[in-house]
Formats: structure tokens, sequence, C-alpha cells
């Protein structure tokens, strides 16, 4: 396969602040992924209907549009009801983990986060995307 077909994997952060969406973006950008960043959940909805990423990484209090409605919003649409969402948060309460199962997340990461930690979280979800037949 020659690089004009290679496709790395996009990811979308959706982050309020901008400080947390560098440091994600670097990370992740380091670790080889295309990284787009929106800067709330509205946002990151326009950006998925003008390109499909191949995961949604998004944080849960935002301005606009939160974590949890930017989850249910993508996983009710036919089109992108595919993209797997990781929610990270500082939220740790049960309820807040039971707020993201029922919005449709895939996974659930609790700020503060170990670097390894989240891209571990990112390749496991991406190798049971690449299991699931629609």
């Amino acid at each position: 396969m020659d690089n004009s077909e290679y496709c790395p994997v996009s990811i979308l952060v959706a982050e309020d602040s901008k400080t947390q969406a560098d440091i994600l973006k670097h990370l992740l950008n380091n670790a080889g992924y295309d990284v787009k960043v929106a800067y709330n959940g509205r946002i990151a909805l326009e950006e998925i209907h003008k390109k499909l990423p191949t995961i949604v990484l998004t944080d849960v209090i935002m301005p606009e549009m939160n974590g949890y409605e930017l989850c249910k919003e993508i996983k009710s649409d036919l089109k992108t009801r595919h993209i797997p969402v990781i929610l990270v948060t500082q939220l740790f309460d049960p309820g807040d983990v039971l707020s993201g199962l029922e919005c449709g997340a895939d996974n659930f990461i609790i700020k503060p986060y170990d670097s390894k930690y989240l891209l571990d979280r990112i390749q496991v979800v991406l190798a049971n995307q690449s299991y699931t037949i629609d």
C-alpha cells in the first residue's frame, strides 16, 4: 500500500478548555493520529457532519452542548452512530458513569488520566470497532 492510500485514524476532540485541547492534540498527534479540535459540542457536531472522524473524544462539561448531548446526537444518527465516543471528564460519580452509558458512550475516562492509559483506551475502542458488524 502506498502513502496516497494511507488514511490515518482521525480523532475529533471536543474540549472547551484550550489548554486541555492543546495537550490532547499534542499527545494524539505524537501517537500518529490526525486530530481536529472543536471547543464545544455544537461545533463538534458540525465538524462531524462535514467529515466523519474515526473516533470522538469529548469532555462532558461544555457550553452550548455537553458531551452527553453530543454523544446522544452522534448515536441517534444513522450516518454517525458507528463512530465510537469516549467521554473524558472530571465527573466520577456512579450517576455520571450511568449517564455516559445511557447516551451510548463507548468508553469513559476520568481526569486526571495517565497519557498511556488514554492511548490504551483509544486502542481498545478502535480494536472493538474493527470487530463490529453493522
